[in-house]
């Protein structure tokens, strides 16, 4: 598919795919899929435009192009089937409701498309009595049970602080979308996938999860702690909010930690197996936290690590922008944005053909591209764009030239 002035390359340049999600799950996918070469049209209500001003917002839709639509409006529901014609994937993340009453479900689309791909990602599956709640990551962390399993008391349940619910639903929804564009292209024809936000978190608990459904088994809260090995936490080091993480999992482990801390009171024989560090643990804390509170949490990893005990700095965002074995990587990507000049962001983690980071663009505002996705894709007309302009359906980022005011 000819997709002349999106930048070339990547394995996946091939593919066109239409974003109408929100927040984070849906636009980390299509983040994805840009960033390996799709042409990633993001469709965006004008009324409600995307604010660039937003950090969440500018990291999950680089590499798209931004389309102001409103799919209300009989006009905008055309262009979007226009789009749909000559399109591979829809995907979405609203609540199953809405694009049937846009009358722009599935059935729908296939009769437009029939090789179209739609991924809807609600929050809780498109069927089901919850099926019409909205959720957010947070909320699919809490119908999982994850909070159960982590926090420093029974009494007060903790979040994972991530959302952990949408990273989560938006790889599931990469690795389904794959599938069915391989299914199509080897058997012909166009799937829907129903991805729900609550179900990815359930299938990451393990052995908790079979543990609960055999017996009455309830997992105990312990914080930064190990049932079988000790000392194991994070302690705090010198300079603000900086720690060291330690793990000793083994008694030579403990001596060497032991020695390189140098305190009499680590000498105690009781420490000298497990069962007695864990006895003792809150000792062995106290000890261990006046050691590393005045000595720089890189210094202490690598003081540690070189004496064969686990540990390494619990780096804060700031740390991890400037990490030297991620920068040595290049894993880091630095994007010129209109509102903030340049900003550093993290590149892709999954290896691959994706697209060169030197031609990696930041997010665009909404409306944007809605002139070259209308005139050059869809072949829309001059008088056509200002028409719908002045009905409100389209959004130009933009003032709209006239065809001799174009370069």
């Amino acid at each position: 598919m000819n997709k002349s002035g999106y930048v070339e390359g990547g394995s996946l340049s091939d593919l066109r795919v239409l974003d109408l999600t929100r927040v984070w799950a849906g636009p980390l996918a299509t983040r994805i899929f840009g960033d390996f070469g799709a042409q990633i049209i993001k469709i965006s209500d004008p009324r409600t435009p995307v604010a660039n001003t937003n950090g969440v917002n500018n990291k999950l839709n680089r590499n798209k192009l931004s389309l102001g639509l409103r799919l209300d409006k009989d006009s905008g529901k055309g262009i979007f089937r226009d789009l749909v014609a000559i399109s591979d994937v829809v995907i979405e993340n609203f609540r199953p409701r809405v694009m049937r009453n846009l009358s722009l479900a599935y059935d729908q689309l296939k009769a437009i498309n029939h090789d179209i791909v739609m991924c809807s990602m609600p929050g809780f599956g498109m069927e089901g009595p919850y099926s019409e709640y909205p959720a957010y990551g947070t909320t699919a962390e809490a119908i999982a049970g994850v909070p159960s399993l982590i926090g420093y008391e029974p009494s007060v349940p903790m979040p994972t602080g991530i959302a952990y619910g949408d990273p989560i639903s938006g790889l599931h929804a990469i690795g389904a979308v794959l599938a069915s564009l391989r299914n199509r292209d080897i058997a012909g024809g166009g799937q829907f996938i129903d991805v729900a936000l609550a179900a990815g978190p359930v299938i990451t608990t393990g052995e908790f999860l079979v543990a609960s459904s055999a017996d009455s088994y309830e997992r105990e809260v312990y914080g930064n702690k190990h049932t079988h090995q000790s000392p194991h936490g994070a302690y705090k080091a010198a300079g603000d909010d900086n720690w060291i993480a330690i793990s000793v999992t083994n008694d030579q482990e403990w001596m060497s930690l032991r020695s390189v801390a140098d305190d009499d009171r680590l000498s105690d024989p009781r420490f000298f197996e497990f069962e007695g560090r864990k006895q003792n643990e809150k000792l062995i804390d106290q000890v261990i936290s006046e050691w590393v509170a005045n000595r720089e949490a890189v210094d202490l990893m690598n003081l540690l690590q070189n004496a064969g005990v686990p540990a390494g700095r619990v780096a804060n965002s700031r740390q991890f922008l400037n990490d030297p074995h991620l920068a040595a990587r290049d894993f880091f990507v630095w994007l010129d944005e209109q509102e903030f000049g340049l900003k550093q962001y993290e590149g892709q983690s999954i290896p691959g053909n994706y697209v060169d980071k030197s031609n990696w663009e930041p997010s665009h505002q909404t409306g944007q591209d809605s002139r070259y996705i209308l005139e050059d894709i869809l072949g829309y007309s001059d008088e056509q764009c200002h028409s719908l302009a002045s009905e409100g359906v389209i959004a130009f980022n933009r003032e709209l030239p006239t065809s001799d005011q174009r370069d």
